[in-house]
């Protein structure tokens, strides 16, 4: 009996080579000007197995898209409890080294061709997550708010500049660096 769905292997190494395929081509142009012909030739499957799994190109990048979302919440599920801490957390050096392994997938997506509602999503994601970690009596609440976007901006801004550096200093300077800043701004919240 065969697995249905991504449980399926042959399933998953399909959207892997649609995947990959998509990274390629978002690194050398935006989604609107991608065609379901190329990316299928690059992928080396047919447009038919596109169909069957994905609605158009967009479904594809969508899905992609939630993945890194997923993928984000689930770092941060490790990472806010951890950050009171006086050292780096674990879990912020897995937010580097993640971002270092992926780096084709993450530099498309997050890069100039990536979706700008992509990011937004990111960014309410991680603010909306760290808002909910600090208790509601600190401060005022429009200071809060503003000074997490002021942080969460510059997270984004550091990792931005990161990968037009080419991921230079290595993802352990990049997440001291980070944690830094971070403390920095605790500290005014």
């Amino acid at each position: 009996m065969n697995a249905k769905g991504d449980a399926n292997r042959s399933v998953r190494e399909t959207k892997r080579k649609l995947g990959t395929a998509l990274v390629e081509l978002l690194q050398k142009k935006p989604v609107q000007q991608i065609t379901v012909r190329e990316l299928t030739s690059l992928a080396h499957v047919s447009r038919g197995t596109f169909y069957f799994h994905y609605t158009d190109i967009y479904d594809l990048m969508t899905q992609m898209e939630q993945e890194q979302l997923s993928q984000l919440n689930s770092l941060m599920d490790n990472l806010l409890p951890r950050m009171r801490q006086d050292s780096p957390p674990e879990s912020l050096g897995a937010l580097f080294d993640y971002l270092e392994e992926n780096h084709e997938m993450c530099s498309a997506l997050y890069g100039p061709h990536g979706d700008p509602e992509f990011w937004r999503q990111i960014k309410e994601l991680i603010a909306r997550r760290c808002l909910e970690r600090l208790p509601a009596s600190t401060g005022d609440p429009d200071r809060r708010r503003y000074l997490m976007a002021f942080a969460v901006e510059g997270c984004l801004g550091a990792i931005t500049a990161w990968f037009a550096a080419q991921r230079q200093p290595e993802p352990e300077k990049m997440r001291d660096i980070t944690w830094e800043a971070i403390h920095a701004v605790q500290q005014l919240l």
